[in-house]
């Protein structure tokens, strides 16, 4: 209950009794809270005490508003942590979560920047595997990874989608990833990715490029957006 001769402002109070919510699940992720008038009436405060405590979850990252509509609980975020080599679907598991993967599309083709990445000739055939990576049936990142055809030339979508794209490198060609560089950048999701990521657009968003090594020898580059309020990334400094 709220005290009101407490230090502590009401509007926190009444943040932490929120949060308290989310956290042991009273209120549900994608579920949404009671309006503003009702809040104000279960706890017997104003109106703007009710706002700055959800402008306090907003900003924690614990709901999202919807125009018109009201506030939801947001899925708490996927953590990953960048302390050493990591995939998605090898790392997160271990972590609780679970991951899918939906085939959008893999074709066999040449581009120069993923050629010029893995310092191959511009017309060098590559294979394009498109994905959407899902942790917990929710949408967290759009992936195009680009693996030189030569290298592992029976790889299929197939494939990458029942074993996962680094695990079929190994079973298919006995190639085993093990050191990548990526960079990250600040975005805004456009209008397309939005649909894919099931979110809307100009939401903030990670581009992150990769490139992955086996031994030595570039085997992958990878171009993906990653939704800002879906994943967070811890990094170890040593």
């Amino acid at each position: 209950m709220l005290d009101e001769s407490s230090a502590i402002p009401l509007y926190r109070q009444l943040q932490n009794i929120f949060q308290n919510n989310i956290e042991s699940g009273v209120w549900p992720a994608e579920e949404k809270l009671p309006t503003e008038s009702e809040l104000c009436r279960q706890y017997g405060v104003s109106r703007m005490t009710v706002r700055l405590a959800l402008e306090g979850l907003k900003t924690q990252g614990l709901i999202y508003r919807k125009q018109g509509k009201g506030s939801y609980i947001l899925q708490p975020k996927v953590e990953q942590e960048l302390s050493s080599f990591y995939s998605f679907g090898n790392n997160m598991p271990d972590h609780g979560h679970t991951i899918t993967n939906q085939l959008i599309s893999f074709e066999r083709l040449s581009y120069a920047v993923a050629a010029e990445a893995l310092r191959l000739p511009e017309k060098e055939a590559l294979f394009c595997v498109q994905r959407l990576r899902c942790a917990d049936n929710t949408p967290f990142a759009l992936e195009k990874s680009y693996i030189p055809c030569k290298i592992c030339p029976d790889l299929t979508g197939g494939i990458v989608i029942e074993k996962g794209l680094y695990n079929s490198l190994h079973l298919l060609a006995g190639i085993t990833p093990n050191t990548a560089k990526e960079s990250f950048e600040a975005v805004l999701v456009n209008k397309s990715q939005a649909e894919a990521l099931k979110t809307t657009a100009n939401q903030p968003a990670l581009h992150l490029e990769r490139v992955t090594s086996a031994g030595g020898v570039l085997v992958e580059y990878c171009d993906s957006i990653v939704r800002g309020d879906r994943l967070k990334y811890n990094i170890v400094l040593r």
